[in-house]
Parts: structure tokens; C-alpha cells; sequence
């Protein structure tokens, strides 16, 4: 498992049952990590490699041989990509690509599930769920990056017969996701008010965009799923088929957090090519798979407040 030590890679890890052997990549050292204790203890090995590094990845594949390899290591953040387009496309695409060589030549009967983004769609129609047939339409160098992985892994399955099964995932959230990301940030922030350490006001973005946001528990069941049941060469969304706007969930985040606050427009959190409707047909991995979405949107937004909540606790001792 690539990015193991991040967000998703946790969840997953966690989601497993026991008897199946684990090895764990990511890009520093599991003592530099938080938590990187605890994680070792669940991995047979880790090791800190850098995905864009086509030697290493192929030394360690080879070494290996893993059965299924789950790529989740990424630069995750059309925010972050902004700023920095050249190191987005060299992890996200280039970084993918090493990956599919060394499986490639290194694990030819491995599952790889190479996970993307819904994000590489740009944005449906309002009121409509999109489909895997949809053209690829980026806003973003992140998008962009994620679109030429997806690329990458369909042309590997089809050219070389390597066991890829992609994903495009859509919006998902959490505990444990950091404040980087849009519900992540709001419900920081709201922890921070009602902590006494910020004022009573929560910065955002636009929030008229429409969303879904699955829970990330979800997410990786989904996963589990398409590594046991996904058909190699196929892509799939993870979605759940329910948008609501940015709005509605910060409303709903201040409501169960009891926490009053003034809602301010920050220009530096919006796009200039911002999406306005993100919305997926979950109906091709529930076919294949049986899988569906399980979590409540009410848990999702209150274990995610609750962790932050915790978090800022521990940091501010208030």
C-alpha cells in the first residue's frame, strides 16, 4: 500500500481483517511520522520510498511481489496543485506511471487498484450523476494529473494485461483529515471558535458548489471491494449519488457543534475555475461489487467535528 501512512491509507489499513499480510510505503520515515508507531505494528514491513523514483519503486515490487498493491500515494490537494503544477503531474502521473512499470515487470499477477479522482470529470451537469462514459474535462493541474494517471492505467491494462482496476473517487471526508481540505477546514474552524482560540468567524470559499461527500469508512470498503471483485481494466466510480452544497453541510457543522459564528468570503480559498456540481452514478460498482455506501452523512460530519474538536483540544488545552 502506497501513501500508508495518509488520510485513506490509515482507514484502509485499519478496515482489514487480520490474516492478510501488509507492506507499507510513504514518503518519510515511519519515526517522522505521527502515529508512525502504531502503524508499524500493523504492517509486516514499511519502508519510506519515493514514488518518483522509478529504480526504488521497481527494487521494491520486485522485492516483494505483492498479490494486490493499492496505490494511494498522491499529492491530494487542487489547492496545493495551484501552486505547484510541475510537482503535482510528477507524483500524481509520473509517479503512477513507475508504479504500473514495476508491476509491470516486477508482479505481473498482482491487482493494482490505481486510485483516481472525480475530479479529472470537471463538473456535471446540475442535478445529474455522472457516469463513467463521462469525457475527462480538468479545471486544475491536480485534476490534470489525475486525468493522465487514469489514462495511464487504462493503456497498461489493455497494452500489457496488467490486473488494473481504477477508481474515480468523489469527495470524501472524515476523522483524521486534515484541515486542508474544504469540511475539514470548517469543522477546524468551528472547533477553534467554540475553543475561544479564533474569533467567531468561519473563512470559506464558494459555497454554492454541489458536492457529495461520502465517509471515508466507506471509501475504503469500496476499495476492499474492487480489489476482491473489480474487473481488471475497468474503472469505477466511489460515490454515493447524493450532492448537497457547501453551504448546507457547514450549516449543518455549526448546528451540532452549537456553535454561532459569522460566515466570511475569503478570496484566497476560491478557484478561479471552480467546479459547480460533482455529483456520481455509484450504479457500476454496486453491480460488480454489491457495494454501497453505508455511513450516514449526519455520523460522517459528526465523528469529523468531534476529531477536530479533540484536536484542538489537545493542542490549545481548552
Amino acid at each position: 500500500m502506497t501513501g500508508v501512512a495518509g488520510f485513506v491509507g490509515r482507514h484502509l489499513l485499519d478496515s482489514w481483517g487480520p490474516g492478510d499480510e501488509f507492506h507499507g510505503a510513504d514518503f518519510a520515515p515511519l519515526d517522522a511520522m505521527p502515529g508512525g508507531e502504531a502503524l508499524r505494528e500493523c504492517l509486516a514491513s514499511y519502508r519510506a520510498l519515493d514514488i518518483t523514483d522509478a529504480g526504488a519503486m521497481s527494487a521494491a515490487v520486485r522485492e516483494l511481489r505483492p498479490d494486490a498493491v493499492v496505490h494511494l500515494a498522491a499529492q491530494s490537494s487542487g489547492g496545493a496543485s495551484l501552486a505547484d503544477p510541475v510537482g503535482t503531474y510528477r507524483v500524481n502521473a509520473l509517479g503512477s506511471l513507475h508504479l504500473l512499470e514495476a508491476v509491470r515487470t516486477g508482479a505481473p499477477d498482482a491487482t493494482l487498484l490505481l486510485v483516481g479522482s472525480a475530479d479529472a470529470y470537471g463538473s456535471g451537469g446540475a442535478g445529474s450523476l455522472i457516469r463513467e462514459e463521462a469525457p475527462f474535462h480538468p479545471t486544475n493541474p491536480y485534476a490534470l494529473s489525475k486525468a493522465a494517471q487514469d489514462a495511464l492505467g487504462e493503456l497498461y491494462a489493455a497494452t500489457y494485461r496488467v490486473r488494473v482496476v481504477r477508481t474515480r473517487t468523489f469527495s470524501h471526508t472524515g476523522p483524521g483529515q486534515r484541515p486542508q481540505f474544504a469540511l475539514a477546514a470548517f469543522a477546524d474552524q468551528i472547533a477553534r471558535v467554540d475553543a475561544g482560540v479564533q474569533p467567531p468567524e468561519i473563512k470559506v470559499g464558494n459555497l454554492d458548489a454541489v458536492r457529495e461527500y461520502g465517509d471515508v469508512r466507506d471509501v475504503v470498503a469500496a476499495y476492499r471491494a474492487l480489489v476482491e471483485r473489480g474487473e481488471p481494466g475497468a474503472a469505477y466510480n466511489v460515490c454515493t449519488g447524493e450532492g448537497h452544497s457547501l453551504r448546507d453541510l457547514l450549516e449543518r457543522l455549526l448546528a451540532l457543534a452549537g456553535v454561532r459564528a459569522t460566515i466570511v468570503s475569503d478570496p484566497s480559498r476560491v478557484r478561479s475555475r471552480d467546479v459547480d456540481h460533482v455529483v456520481g452514478d455509484p450504479a457500476k460498482i454496486r453491480a460488480r461489487t454489491g457495494w454501497t455506501s453505508r455511513v450516514p452523512l449526519e455520523r460522517t460530519l459528526t465523528d469529523l467535528y468531534q476529531d477536530a474538536r479533540a484536536r484542538v483540544r489537545r493542542e490549545s488545552g481548552r
